[in-house]
């Protein structure tokens, strides 16, 4: 058995071979293109030519080379940056670091826990672009979500009014708006013309209701900030620039929403979780990518890979429970997701959270706690492949508490 570590970086890699004994074979050093790769499998041939043999270690596991190793049949581990680092702490008291010294630690890292670690599987097709879809598509919204915090502090600063105008800054009719107007000096002169004009204009950008329009003309009705005309000048390029960036990035989410619709329609069992209470199509495609991406021998395992439940930790006569920050951290946060929107329409769900927030728990400790409970659920969906329903859920809980000692005793 071969156990080979593998250093990364932008241009090329470090390996270091090594033999279940822990000696050093060969260490090396590859350009990070297909020849490279190919040299790299070549070099590992010649001391092992079964592929099912070698385990190999590299601490990005989304680099190409994961798939160059994978398509060829080898066994690759992803390792932890801090766990090295810790482990590196151990054997290198210096603080020493090279390349192929790090290359070196992996190989030693994974022949000493193998056992413990899991190889990276890859996916089908189908569930990989969904994967890659969602992930993109999350880094889509956190710069939503930046240019927004900027859009806010800019208009704080010269067009206040208009923060108070629209229930949501980031509403699409709001940055339609916007597009329009640059100050509020400007909203001030077409309300003094017109308000049938302002009301036209408010049509014309999607604002309908009555309520919406009424918040509008109270906040746009107030006196004019005294600012000053180069700050006005200065934070209208810039706030164009931000309403620009939104209403692109606005789009091309609701592109990527389509193309998820799309491939989980056409999926296989692509609806189950779409069943879930107040699951929409988002939600649903990323819990069928958590159960479609690995395999779980129970839904304890399942619970303690996505951290929906506590540790406990045991030393002598002291016992402690805590968070869970190991895990991954995608799958904790769509359970998380599924809590909270379960709440309109679970009936246990609400309870439950009512219950947990009256023992005294913060509002995302009995979040967590229902989240928990939908792992154990999504997980008897997953293996029966069949939907949920609400009424054999409650009929469950209801048997589970008629079987419970305290309520024979009563």
């Amino acid at each position: 058995m071969l156990f080979i570590g593998v250093d990364l970086s932008d241009k090329s890699f470090d390996s270091c071979i090594t033999n279940s004994e822990g000696d050093v074979l060969t260490i090396n050093k590859f350009n990070f293109d297909d020849d490279g790769f190919a040299v790299f499998v070549f070099k590992i041939e010649q001391h092992e030519p079964e592929s099912q043999k070698c385990i190999i270690g590299l601490e990005n596991p989304h680099s190409r080379l994961v798939d160059f190793l994978i398509q060829r049949g080898y066994n690759v581990i992803p390792t932890h940056p801090l766990s090295i680092s810790k482990y590196r702490e151990s054997r290198i008291p210096s603080k020493a670091k090279s390349d192929p010294m790090d290359a070196r630690l992996i190989a030693d890292y994974i022949r000493e826990h193998h056992k413990s670690l899991r190889a990276i599987n890859i996916p089908d097709d189908t569930t990989r672009e969904l994967s890659i879809l969602l992930d993109d598509r999350d880094k889509l919204v956190e710069q939503k979500v930046k240019f927004s915090n900027q859009l806010t502090s800019t208009l704080k600063e010269y067009f206040p009014q208009a923060l108070d105008a629209f229930g949501s800054i980031t509403n699409k009719s709001a940055l339609e708006f916007l597009v329009r107007f640059d100050t509020h000096q400007e909203v001030k002169a077409l309300m003094s013309e017109s308000h049938q004009k302002l009301d036209s204009v408010l049509g014309e950008c999607g604002f309908f209701r009555t309520d919406s329009k009424e918040r509008f003309h109270s906040a746009m009705s107030k006196n004019p900030s005294v600012i000053s005309p180069a700050v006005i000048k200065a934070k209208v390029r810039l706030k164009n620039v931000l309403v620009g960036h939104l209403l692109l990035l606005i789009q091309q989410i609701e592109e990527y929403d389509k193309q998820v619709q799309k491939i989980l329609d056409e999926t296989p069992n692509g609806g189950i979780f779409r069943t879930l209470p107040g699951a929409d199509y988002i939600l649903g495609a990323r819990l069928l990518v958590l159960y479609a991406s690995r395999e779980f021998a129970s839904a304890s395992e399942a619970q303690s890979f996505w951290g929906t439940c506590p540790y406990t930790s045991r030393s002598g006569n002291m016992m402690s429970i805590g968070f869970r920050k190991g895990c991954n951290h995608f799958g904790r946060n769509t359970f998380h997701q599924l809590a909270f929107c379960s709440l309109k329409s679970s009936q246990w769900a609400k309870k439950q959270h009512a219950k947990k927030r009256k023992e005294g728990k913060k509002s995302h400790h009995a979040l967590r706690c229902i989240a928990n409970t939908w792992v154990k659920i999504t997980y008897a969906m997953w293996r029966s492949k069949t939907p949920y329903d609400e009424s054999k859920h409650l009929a469950s809980i209801a048997n589970h508490i008629m079987n419970q000692p305290a309520f024979i005793q009563g």
